[in-house]
């Protein structure tokens, strides 16, 4: 691929993986701004475009490195850029996993009826409960990733070592200037970008289909309909499309570092098009679900005049209901 190519496929990269998310941040923030009100799926929104837009620019910045220098994971100390950019890429797709989660079990609470007392009073103040979530998770990110910024090289290169060859150069490992046990600080980065949220995600996610079957079962049963069971239905779907989408990102990211990690060539392009892939599609997945954001999608690319939404006119996708 010709240096112009490279430049057209990252751009393109880029421009999928953010312009959704700038899309739903305007115009979230333009109606909170109207109703001066913010809604939890407001906020969970605002969370993960911000997060999604800063992760697919640093990733991009990242794979830029790289691309013009070969050698950046051999130079001693690293630079600032290179630092900064794993900083911003972890702490993103935290913010950003784990606004997903919160939204899954944001959305159970809010559909499911449980019989409990604990649940019905959780039930009644889920809201603040998931935003004081939301915020201290990013709270969290931006204090548990610091260590990030003391990246280094585990041993020094030696100098007769010939650099000159890029493709079949080994660089070693790189680890923390810090006083800490490495290896379970590296354990404690895989289980929060996966197997916990991902415990939040299914089964509030697979509870959610269990009470839609039953519910719909009781209503054909009785030959009738109710109106929120399509609004219901749309949240099982968003909920479980975006868990797809989280899990599709990770597995190609892991499988990126395992073959970075054994050796073998993995162009960063990969790397790139996984979160990209990922802000496109969560983006993509979140308009779709809100009314508002669909009428203002409409009416840029039909020509056709959004209509203004209160909040009797948002699903119960977009609202706090």
């Amino acid at each position: 691929m010709t240096f112009i190519g490279h430049v057209v496929f990252f751009v393109g990269l880029v421009f999928v993986g953010v312009s959704g998310n700038i899309f739903n941040l305007i115009f979230t923030i333009q109606q909170q701004v109207k109703t001066k009100t913010i809604q939890t799926v407001g906020l969970i929104l605002n969370v993960i475009s911000i997060s999604n837009i800063i992760l697919v620019v640093a990733t991009f910045s990242l794979v830029m490195d790289v691309f013009q220098n070969p050698q950046i994971w051999c130079v001693t100390p690293y630079p600032l850029s290179i630092r900064i950019e794993a900083y911003l890429m972890m702490t993103c797709s935290f913010n950003s996993f784990w606004a997903i989660a919160w939204l899954s079990l944001f959305y159970c609470i809010k559909v499911v009826s449980f019989s409990s007392e604990c649940f019905q009073t959780l039930k009644k103040n889920i809201s603040p409960v998931i935003n004081a979530a939301v915020l201290l998770s990013c709270l969290f990110s931006s204090l548990f990733f610091t260590p990030m910024f003391s990246l280094e090289l585990a041993i020094s290169m030696d100098k007769n070592d010939s650099v000159n060859d890029d493709a079949n150069m080994t660089c070693p490992q790189p680890s923390f200037s810090l006083q800490m046990d490495a290896n379970a600080y590296a354990a404690a980065i895989v289980c929060l970008l996966c197997p916990i949220p991902l415990m939040i995600m299914l089964p509030t996610s697979v509870r959610m289909v269990v009470h839609l079957c039953a519910h719909t079962l009781a209503l054909q049963k009785n030959e009738t309909h109710v109106k929120g069971s399509d609004s219901y239905l749309l949240v099982c779907k968003l909920t479980i499309s975006l868990v797809g989408v989280y899990l599709s990102t990770l597995c190609i990211v892991f499988l990126f570092i395992i073959i970075r990690l054994i050796g073998q060539f993995i162009t960063y392009h990969t790397l790139a098009s996984a979160f990209s892939f990922y802000g496109g599609m969560t983006s993509l997945l979140l308009t779709a679900s809100n009314r508002h954001l669909k009428d203002k999608l409409w009416s840029l690319f039909c020509c056709r005049k959004a209509k203004e939404q209160s909040s009797k006119s948002q699903t119960v996708e977009t609202g706090d209901v």
